[in-house]
């Protein structure tokens, strides 16, 4: 049996870790209360890790990929993720402002302009491919 797993699938991985982020900082009333920071921290650095292998693997499959469409469709994929754990990210970093949130906000925020970017990019050379050369722009081949 042969299984396959697209990026969909992988960034499908990541989305429970966000919302249990955002289950375990509502679960304490502040990051003052005993263990708040530290459970808090703990899921941080989960979602931290999973959004940095998982933007690694968006990068390599989009470096391998021949088809700019797939390509497109990996950046603004992960692009999405980055904004859904943005928003999650911006209710809870002043609540929890010592255990990790503003840097993970940070980086969730550049993954998610590096993606808009390398979108743009793509779809701008989808569009370049598209259009044809002028002719006598080189010169013919004999």
């Amino acid at each position: 049996m042969s299984t396959c797993l697209n990026f969909d699938d992988i960034v499908a991985l990541g989305e429970p870790q966000v919302a249990l982020l955002q289950k375990v900082g509502d679960s304490f009333p502040d990051s003052e209360h005993p263990g708040a920071c530290i459970a808090f921290t703990r899921q941080v650095r989960i979602l931290e890790s999973f959004l940095t292998q998982t933007y690694a693997v968006a990068a390599s499959i989009a470096r391998k990929s021949d088809d700019l469409s797939e390509v497109s469709k990996i950046w603004d994929r992960m692009g999405m993720f980055c904004t859904v754990a943005l928003h999650v990210l911006t209710g809870l970093k002043s609540k929890y402002p010592y255990c990790g949130t503003p840097e993970l906000h940070a980086l969730a925020l550049d993954y998610k302009l590096a993606c808009s970017k390398r979108y743009r990019n793509t779809l701008e050379e989808i569009e370049c491919q598209k259009n044809q050369l002028p002719k006598g722009l080189f010169p013919e081949m004999i």
